[in-house]
């Protein structure tokens, strides 16, 4: 046999090697991203209302975000609870509290929201393959 055609084999299977790590780590890594993604517009929206909601009324104390936590979702088309943190209870400012993430999660460049007195839902990447996520969105 020639030995340039069995250069030629092992030189494609090396690629094919490579690709497929390529696009194993490239899935998890889309997934990480747009959790970190929603995450980080759940907690400027939150962290924004509180702000507002104090320099507006005076009388109350100082709210602060002080963690978004969120359930492993790793499986496709799984939900994902996000709960908000806070260094006090919020009261009766949830619904303002949840009008701004809101906000923010549109300005982030996501449509598909939902919500009620307790959640926001958002869902994301509707597409025919299936949905990648919902978060529901809650405050501690």
């Amino acid at each position: 046999m020639d030995q340039r055609a069995q250069i030629s084999v092992e030189y494609i299977l090396l690629v094919a090697i490579v690709l497929t790590i390529v696009l194993v780590f490239s899935l998890i890594i889309t997934n990480q991203n747009e959790q970190n993604n929603v995450a980080t517009a759940v907690q400027l929206g939150a962290a924004n209302a509180t702000a507002n909601i104090v320099l507006t009324n005076s009388s109350q104390s100082p709210i602060r975000v002080t963690s978004v936590s969120m359930s492993n979702g790793t499986v496709r088309g799984s939900d994902i609870n996000v709960v908000i943190h806070f260094s006090r209870p919020v009261g009766d400012q949830g619904g303002t509290i949840f009008s701004s993430i809101i906000k923010s999660l549109t300005t982030s460049g996501y449509t598909n929201i939902s919500s009620n007195s307790t959640t926001v839902i958002l869902t994301t990447s509707t597409t025919s393959g299936g949905t990648t996520h919902r978060y529901l969105i809650t405050l501690a």
